[in-house]
């Protein structure tokens, strides 16, 4: 379990969310990558502890790239690595075993929670295995989990573009009017061509079939599908409130009440997503949208999987993945849990509970799984903080057969009524501003694109996503 000690009165918490470093822009991605450049004839040295300080571009999600490791014999040398900490050398004795191609690739961040799946990412070649019907007293959701996406009453002419709110790799997010329903949506595009050359058809086929099949309140509705010569659409439910990241940016951090509804609502969609065997692997206050009520959506299921077994494929977002993916022993659920545990945290210090400017030093405090609690802290919160951070993926809470029903009985949910959140009988304590239903105040500005003018791609190309 993770050991914990106190913040010092002299290390208040900082403004982190609003010190976060800003990164280049390409012309199909507003975020890019920060590359991990390690030198053997550079030592790498723990530095002192000191305030973390981050923004959101460094807030990106790691990866095995889509064309394999760069054939490399280079080795992290650590040996002269400063022990100045035993949980710190256990780590260590790992990475110097390991080749500079065995630390995980950098996959760009969207601006955007709808198009961060269009990132330049891959899940495993594994097969996607059907999902079982989950027993109707788990969620009622369940029993109509496969939505039917041969909507006669779409077309790509029956829409109104209004403006990008979202960029990604392989293309855009747009809100879309349509005229016959008199509703708006996201409509995310995607390159076929881009695709194809980044090796991610089967990540983004596989995108559409999780989509297809969860139906939620906590979880963004697929709509339609459908593809041109040079375009893959995904039809979306558009959240206008915008994201999660953005409401803490502004506040700093939440207090308890309004963490404990934002975790309450992505509790219940988590453990909908176990019960069907779907991994998340990429929680995240970006991946986190606001209707505009301010209920929340997980978006963004690029790396979700569905899977009975461990999986060994390292991603996620570096802030948030689980001392098992980084070390590679094989993860499942209890991953999941973790992260909902550094959420958690996030939302109640205004940063992640083992976050670092540099993303080595990051992966050595996850590994050791030192917490320093902010001293505004209750004892509720740190008690499930504790058993959700547990290095010990077989001990962690929420890892049992009981999965999320074991962390609703935890005392800082003690106040919630599941069956009233479910039902969204709750009002949220925190409603964004949103003046319409197209509203698009709460969504960067973007330079727009004509997606007309995407190259067309060859027919064995399109022949790919005929599904869609």
């Amino acid at each position: 379990m993770a050991s914990v000690r106190s913040i010092s009165a002299s290390k208040p918490p900082e403004r982190l969310l609003k010190q976060r470093l800003t990164s280049t822009s390409t012309p199909t991605s507003t975020l890019s990558p920060r590359k991990l450049a390690l030198n053997r004839k550079t030592p790498l040295v723990v530095p002192t502890p000191t305030a973390p300080t981050r923004q959101k571009s460094s807030r990106m999600t790691s990866r095995k790239g889509p064309i394999g490791p760069v054939t490399s014999s280079t080795k992290v040398n650590s040996a002269i690595i400063e022990k100045k900490k035993d949980t710190i050398e256990a780590v260590t004795d790992q990475i110097d075993t390991m080749k500079i191609d065995d630390i995980p690739a950098i996959r760009p961040s969207s601006r955007a929670s709808y198009a961060g799946t269009s990132s330049a990412s891959i899940i495993d070649t594994e097969s996607i295995r059907s999902i079982e019907e989950k027993p109707h007293d788990i969620n009622e959701a369940s029993s109509s989990s496969v939505i039917n996406l041969n909507n006669s009453q779409f077309t790509l002419e029956s829409f109104d573009t209004i403006r990008t709110i979202g960029t990604g790799t392989f293309g855009r997010v747009q809100i879309v009017y349509h005229r016959d329903s008199n509703t708006y949506y996201a409509l995310k595009t995607m390159s076929i061509k881009r695709i194809i050359e980044s090796k991610q058809s089967e990540h983004v086929r596989n995108e559409k079939d999780i989509l297809s099949k969860i139906n939620h309140p906590f979880l963004v509705r697929l709509y339609w599908t459908t593809h041109t010569s040079s375009l893959v659409f995904l039809l979306l439910e558009y959240l206008p409130g915008g994201e999660l990241f953005q409401m803490m940016r502004k506040r700093e951090k939440f207090d308890s009440k309004l963490s404990v509804f934002y975790a309450s609502e992505v509790l219940l969609g988590l453990d909908y997503l176990h019960h069907l065997d779907i991994l998340y692997r990429d929680l995240k206050p970006e991946n986190i949208l606001l209707d505009s009520e301010g209920h929340i959506r997980l978006v963004d299921f690029g790396f979700a999987k569905e899977t009975k077994e461990r999986t060994f494929t390292l991603c996620g977002t570096v802030d948030y993945l689980a001392p098992e993916v980084i070390q590679n022993r094989g993860h499942h659920k209890a991953s999941d849990w973790w992260a909902f545990g550094v959420l958690i945290f996030e939302m109640l210090a205004g940063y992640p509970p083992f976050y670092d400017a540099d993303q080595f030093v990051a992966y050595q405090k996850i590994v050791s799984g030192k917490i320093e609690f902010p001293r505004h802290f209750d004892y509720a919160a740190k008690q499930l903080l504790r058993k959700l951070l547990n290095t010990d993926q077989g001990q962690r809470l929420g890892s049992a057969k009981e999965g999320g029903d074991e962390i609703k009985r935890e005392q800082w949910f003690v106040g919630v009524s599941w069956t009233d959140s479910y039902q969204l009988k709750v009002k949220p304590p925190l409603k964004p501003t949103v003046k319409s239903a197209g509203d698009t105040g709460n969504f960067d500005a973007y330079d727009e694109f004509d997606i007309k003018l995407t190259p067309h791609a060859a027919k064995h190309e399109v022949q790919l996503f005929k599904d869609f």
